[in-house]
């Protein structure tokens, strides 16, 4: 069962991207904003959210942090107008979005499932490749955003 949440986690944006024809390398770039405020933002949010009567578990407000800027992204990037070459690449940096997710949310959700996501080998494998994925990631992120925003064509 662990592999099948990693799998799915990783695959994912690769899925949401192809059929949206979405933007991944926005959405890996969103996935990093995520986790930044994962990280960052969550005290004080928690303290936020404690003034106003809401309780919520760390583990489930830093899942909302983290994954919420990737999901929103790809769905507001939908139609990116991607096509050949460049298309490949969006679903390239969609799986490595996957996996810097999958990275990321591992160690929240394995306190809120019955079973051990860190213990499962496919885990140990994703955490080998983790500077590779994350390395790679944000390298064809930015180079897609960059290429990407050159490649305007012009209407008489």
């Amino acid at each position: 069962m662990p592999d099948v949440v990693l799998a799915g986690l990783i695959l994912g944006p690769v899925i949401i991207t192809y059929f949206l024809k979405s933007n991944g390398a926005l959405g890996f770039l969103a996935l990093c904003v995520g986790f930044v405020l994962s990280t960052s933002v969550i005290g004080d949010l928690k303290h936020l959210l404690s003034e106003t009567n809401l309780s919520i578990a760390n583990d489930t407000l830093a899942l909302a942090l983290l994954g919420l800027p990737l999901v929103l992204t790809l769905l507001l990037s939908r139609k990116a107008h991607a096509k050949g070459l460049f298309f490949y690449a969006q679903l390239l940096a969609a799986l490595l979005a996957g996996g810097l997710l999958a990275l990321s949310a591992g160690p929240l959700i394995n306190s809120s499932v019955s079973f051990n996501v860190l213990d499962s080998n496919f885990w140990t494998q994703l955490q080998k490749y983790q500077s590779g994925i994350i390395g790679a990631g944000a390298l064809l992120s930015l180079l897609l955003v960059w290429l990407g925003s050159s490649h305007h064509t012009k209407k008489h």
